[in-house]
């Protein structure tokens, strides 16, 4: 039962009223502050924090890395890849480096937080602070739900970093070379292969499609269950056509079953030394080339076919639109170019 006293402390030059709250949230049963002026503050004070502590709001000052910890084990983050469980430790030790181990939630504001970003963004890439800043953007938000926050600290945080990652060119192959490697994943029937040609036409990253079961691959109204977990969006639908699940289904088919359910059981090793063979079958030599040119090619693809960005950031898994627009900034100004052009032709 939540109860509270308020009483007057005198010293030699001055006066001041503090209050006693008991509630069982409370380490120690029970939380004081003191330094009010009048009864009258401390009373309404003391009933703010009640009010607080019954509408769920924060019931102790807490340092964000003991929630952050709790947070991990709440949401089962260790159950993801080693990979991804990277980054959220990664993050917190970045976070501690800035902030130090005591800084409490409740201190965490938009300034500072985009100050943590803006200092470690000097020398890394938009990419490598995006991450970061992913793993502990989703931890900031769900502190702000348990009333830990009176604000969102990550609200319209800027994301930049200094460093140029590698050149754009690195990164994509022509639509001619994508297409020639769908036509190449087609014709084998390993299992790292089948796992390449289903990132090749949905767009998914090597995590969104590892955990795969039979049921996620549905012929019969031409949807793919991409199990993501990069972001509050990765796990989607995903529209192909009939004939590639059919193909997909066809394939597993000669392989053994898994135990434990799932497609596939690779390793990003294996499945890139799969795609570099893949790579010199049909002709390619840029060595830059990964597993991951395959989502970007198949952004630039879609795009060159007048799909909406809207529809692609959400195919691709992203948790907003802006994340989409800022990595695909150039291929949207080439396409408002053709589209321009098109325009022009209506009116000529």
């Amino acid at each position: 039962m939540t109860s509270f006293t308020v009483t007057k402390r005198k010293n030699k030059n001055s006066a001041s009223w503090q209050y006693d709250v008991k509630h069982p949230s409370f380490k120690s049963g029970k939380k004081r502050k003191s330094g009010f002026k009048t009864k009258a503050e401390a009373i309404f004070a003391a009933q703010q924090l009640i009010r607080d502590l019954e509408d769920g709001n924060a019931i102790d000052d807490k340092t964000f890395k003991e929630y952050y910890v709790d947070w991990l084990v709440i949401k089962n983050k260790k159950h993801l890849s080693k990979r991804q469980y990277y980054w959220y430790e990664r993050s917190i030790k970045l976070f501690e480096e800035h902030f130090g181990e005591g800084m409490l939630i409740k201190n965490i504001t938009r300034t500072e937080y985009q100050k943590f970003l803006n200092n470690y963004g000097e020398g890394h890439t938009d990419e490598t602070v995006r991450k970061v800043h992913g793993c502990l953007s989703r931890c900031l938000r769900d502190a702000l739900y348990d009333g830990y926050l009176k604000k969102d600290p990550t609200y319209n945080a800027e994301v930049r970093g200094t460093k140029k990652s590698k050149e754009e060119a690195t990164k994509f192959m022509t639509i001619k070379q994508y297409e020639k490697l769908i036509e190449y994943f087609k014709t084998r029937d390993e299992e790292s292969y089948i796992f390449l040609f289903i990132l090749a036409i949905t767009g998914g990253r090597y995590s969104d499609a590892i955990n795969m079961i039979d049921i996620d691959l549905n012929e019969q109204d031409g949807i793919i269950h991409l199990r993501g977990t990069k972001s509050i969006n990765a796990d989607r639908f995903v529209e192909v056509s009939q004939k590639d699940i059919k193909l997909i289904k066809s394939k597993l088919a000669k392989l053994p079953k898994r135990i434990d359910g799932k497609l596939f059981k690779l390793s990003h090793t294996a499945v890139s030394k799969s795609f570099n063979h893949a790579k010199k079958q049909t002709g390619i030599k840029d060595k830059h080339i990964t597993p991951y040119a395959l989502r970007h090619t198949h952004t630039s693809y879609l795009l060159s076919k007048g799909i909406p960005i809207e529809y692609i950031s959400k195919r691709l898994g992203h948790y907003k639109i802006s994340v989409t627009l800022d990595i695909y900034s150039h291929l949207l100004d080439e396409h408002k170019k053709e589209q321009g052009q098109r325009v022009r032709e209506l009116f000529s």
